[in-house]
């Protein structure tokens, strides 16, 4: 089975794209549009990694990854922002790109945090 990326953005264009270029390299991708959202699905369907916005209406993602790592404190989990400075202080195995993201660099850093978790 394919592993599984959990996208979280309230631009409906960003999870189009992310998803769109992620499934064509081989993976299973689920989007949200905010925090509560994604905390739903990561229960009903538990992801692999998470790729998620900071700012978003309603649950941002600083406290979607501080949920998320209650639950689950070893989930990769990606943060971006299109705000310079903008980068968390955020316990566990986390990165953060700042907006527009590279999508090859996003991918290395992808496979570089999936490859560390099953080791």
């Amino acid at each position: 089975m394919s592993q599984h990326i959990l996208i979280v953005d309230d631009l409906v264009d960003v999870t189009t794209v992310f998803q769109y270029y992620f499934e064509s390299l081989g993976y299973r991708v689920s989007v949200a549009e905010h925090g509560a959202a994604a905390l739903a699905l990561e229960e009903a369907d538990p992801a692999d990694l998470v790729i998620t916005d900071l700012r978003m209406p309603g649950m941002g993602g600083r406290e979607l990854v501080l949920q998320l790592r209650q639950r689950r404190a070893e989930l990769p989990i990606i943060m971006m922002s299109g705000y310079a400075g903008d980068e968390p202080l955020v316990p566990g195995n986390t990165s953060f790109f700042v907006k527009p993201v590279n999508l090859a660099l996003l991918n290395q850093r992808v496979g570089e945090m999936l490859q560390g978790r099953a080791a």
